[in-house]
């Protein structure tokens, strides 16, 4: 009688878009268990899963909802007062950080959601905005829209990379761990010199992948730099 009024209680939960959406990204952090299913929701809402469906036609409608909210946080977290055409680069360097910051504190979500597109307002928006900024520092607007596309791709594909890491059981990561800095630095020096000599370099940024995201991307914005330098001296 007790395992049926707990069924009924739950039935009765009244559930709504934002309640499901905070308890998704609640199961998302590495705090929540790390499993996003319909099931996993209905728990963590005391609801029966299936009152989930009445909000969310699946799980990937419910998905492109949540990239959504880490789209607006992004776009608010990478907020600069308006900067000069000079200053481009702190622009996108502000966007390229808050966007991996916000996939990062929801790691399953970033292996899930970092490929997909939603065409919402702030998506859209934030790639105005972007284009922008590449424009009025001195590209061409394709040149400038295939920048943005580079540089969205980078910070998506590095920052997914991490997650992927992130969400593995702690003997994986152990796993992955010792093949850096165990494995890779008793190789012979005679038949790996140059591996050998920068072994400890490598596991060191194998353990830092903020470090080697900042390398990259500083990297990629000296390529933009030299675009732009083109672009002004040929306009």
């Amino acid at each position: 009688m007790a395992e049926q009024g707990t069924r009924t209680a739950k039935r009765r939960v009244a559930l709504t878009r934002e309640a499901i959406m905070e308890a998704a990204f609640r199961l998302c952090s590495p705090e929540g268990g790390g499993v996003l299913t319909f099931s996993r929701l209905g728990k963590e809402l005391g609801a029966d899963p299936t009152a989930v469906y009445r909000h969310f036609r699946d799980k990937d409608e419910l998905i492109l909802a949540l990239v959504d909210v880490m789209i607006e946080e992004a776009v608010e977290l990478a907020a600069v007062p308006a900067l000069g055409p000079d200053r481009w680069r702190e622009s996108l360097t502000a966007t390229a950080r808050a966007v991996r910051a916000v996939y990062l504190k929801r790691p399953v979500l970033a292996v899930l959601a970092a490929s997909r597109t939603t065409a919402s307002p702030a998506e859209t928006t934030s790639v105005e905005q972007v284009i922008g900024v590449l424009h009025r520092a001195g590209l061409p607007v394709i040149e400038a829209a295939e920048c943005y596309r580079m540089l969205l791709d980078l910070t998506l594909a590095m920052t997914q990379s991490t997650a992927s890491f992130l969400v593995l059981d702690e003997e994986s990561q152990a796993k992955d761990d010792a093949a850096w800095s165990v494995k890779y630095g008793l190789l012979p020096a005679d038949r790996f010199p140059l591996l050998h000599q920068s072994a400890p370099r490598l596991t060191e940024l194998f353990r830092d992948d903020a470090q080697v995201f900042e390398l990259v991307l500083a990297t990629f914005l000296d390529g933009v730099a030299l675009k732009i330098e083109r672009a002004r001296r040929a306009g």
